[in-house]
């Protein structure tokens, strides 16, 4: 029911609908006794051909967050992204960016590919230490950015090519894709049967001016719902931490040449999912 509840407008793209999900819900973040914190917050991207609903599910997920943002790669620079230093009647002064006014939210940013390399790079700290730090014109300051990031983009050429790598079709650097903890590709492959369903849905979308079938889960109760499920904080059980390690395992050994290879951040990953799993079933336990 959640799952179809999240962009009812949109059919299918079901794997893609239930990381949004889960990347709306979140894990827990834990603060260990030296004061070093351990993200919880879920960044998922999303790489596709045009017109397969991208820009939607983001704006979607940005409107049902209890607090979110969306942001066009294309007139976003490094410091709408983390922050600016402006100078007013002689005064430096210090504006929050879009992953600072998302805190404890999510950022959607879209045509992520269209960004300039160096105000990309912005994203590399809030990714991952969930802070942004300034230090310009006398002014050091270090904001708290515990954001997560939904962000979407074409491929190289305008369309996937599938006798390619990840890496090959996206310009992006691999530090920057191994902070992602779910990557989806999203192909645009024409059949007969699913072009036929696709129309029809668009077509009674339209003549019907709102969704074929109404959502499972009215919008303001999913959003109420999303706030309620962050209260809890799961815990692992001794069988969950197995299950993770022997899978982390598994994933450390099966890396072939031309992928990026599980690091463990992707441990790290997998235990943020399944804590978000248990968050979105209002469990206590992660098991």
């Amino acid at each position: 029911k959640l799952i179809s509840a999240i962009s009812p407008a949109i059919i299918g793209h079901e794997a893609v609908k239930e990381a949004i999900l889960l990347l709306l819900a979140g894990g827990p973040q834990t603060t260990l006794p030296d004061g070093t914190k351990l993200r919880g917050d879920i960044n998922v991207l999303l790489v596709g051909d045009p017109g397969v609903a991208k820009s939607e599910m983001l704006k979607f997920a940005a409107q049902v967050a209890p607090r979110g943002l969306f942001a066009s790669g294309r007139g976003t620079t490094a410091a709408g992204l983390s922050a600016a230093v402006l100078r007013e009647k002689n005064v430096l002064m210090l504006e929050a960016g879009v992953v600072v006014l998302a805190d404890q939210g999510i950022a959607a940013i879209d045509e992520f590919d269209k960004m300039r390399p160096e105000d990309r790079s912005a994203l590399h700290e809030q990714m991952e230490q969930q802070t942004v730090t300034i230090a310009k014109g006398g002014i050091y300051a270090t904001l708290n950015a515990r954001t997560s990031i939904l962000a979407a983009l074409n491929p190289i050429l305008g369309k996937y090519n599938s006798y390619q790598n990840l890496t090959d079709n996206i310009n992006l650097p691999i530090p920057l894709l191994t902070r992602f903890d779910l990557i989806f590709v999203i192909k645009d492959t024409p059949t007969a049967a699913q072009d036929e369903r696709l129309a029809t849905h668009i077509l009674e979308v339209h003549r019907k001016r709102g969704y074929p079938s109404p959502p499972p889960i009215h919008f303001d109760l999913l959003k109420k719902y999303f706030a309620y499920a962050k209260k809890t904080a799961p815990t692992l059980t001794k069988e969950a931490e197995e299950r993770l390690k022997e899978y982390y395992l598994s994933l450390r050994r099966s890396v072939t040449e031309g992928q990026i290879g599980a690091t463990p951040r992707t441990l790290e990953s997998l235990i943020r999912l399944a804590s978000a799993r248990a968050r979105i079933l209002l469990r206590d336990q992660v098991i």
